[in-house]
């Protein structure tokens, strides 16, 4: 700010978060400089960091301080989430789209474990949550209309939606955050002694998938009915 600023009684703004990628300052943590720009265009911040989609890491301005807009308090829409604008590029008349996605803005989430060979492909079709806090996040959408963040959920009660890749990622190259829930099976087992007092196993069983098929299938001699709940 210099002598004038501080003659005027104004005081630099301290910058709380940066982008992961660019080092930009961003008002909320964990933002790539895409998300940055994306925020922007969103909610028409009047002093911009970037003047086009940031294609390379690029050293930010700080010659004037920028104002945080006011966070939107109604729930983020697909339309919001997905709307475009149009700007021509310098000297000519031709137009490029610029994509604004939605990212939720308040909460920052641990990172994932580094080891995640072990996790099982994500079914998008079915109940998923996060692998780090095993929040269930609710998928609004799958078909959004941003060549990469096509996947928009909300994450636990949050009303701001998260984006993610398909393969349930926050960032293109960064690591998964979705999972499947694991789903509940029950089987009902029917208990029997073995005739062979020789043979190797002193009981024998039948699985059901009910109880009453468990009763219905039932031989004279059963000791008893044993459900069985696992996860898959």
């Amino acid at each position: 700010m210099g002598i004038l600023g501080t003659l005027l009684g104004r005081r630099e703004p301290v910058v709380e978060f940066r982008t992961v990628d660019g080092g930009h300052p961003a008002p909320f943590p964990d933002m790539t400089d895409e998300q940055l720009y994306n925020y922007e265009v969103t909610f028409n911040v009047p002093k911009r960091t970037f003047k086009e989609p940031p294609r390379s890491v690029r050293p930010p301005d700080n010659r004037q301080p920028r104002k945080e807009p006011p966070l939107r308090k109604e729930p983020f829409t697909e339309t919001v989430a997905q709307k475009t604008q149009e700007r021509p590029p310098h000297g000519t008349h031709e137009t490029h789209p610029h994509t604004a996605t939605a990212h939720r803005p308040t909460r920052s989430m641990p990172p994932p474990p580094t080891e995640q060979k072990d996790l099982p492909p994500l079914d998008l079709a079915k109940p998923v949550r996060l692998v780090t806090t095993k929040q269930p996040v609710e998928i609004i959408t799958t078909r959004a209309r941003h060549p990469v963040y096509k996947v928009h959920g909300y994450i636990g009660d949050d009303d701001v939606v998260t984006v993610f890749t398909l393969e349930g990622q926050l960032s293109e190259n960064g690591p998964r955050y979705l999972e499947n829930i694991p789903q509940k099976q029950q089987l009902f087992l029917n208990v029997y002694p073995n005739p062979d007092v020789h043979g190797a196993e002193k009981y024998l069983l039948t699985q059901h998938a009910s109880r009453e098929q468990a009763d219905m299938a039932a031989k004279p001699g059963r000791i008893t009915c044993a459900p069985l709940q696992f996860d898959t």
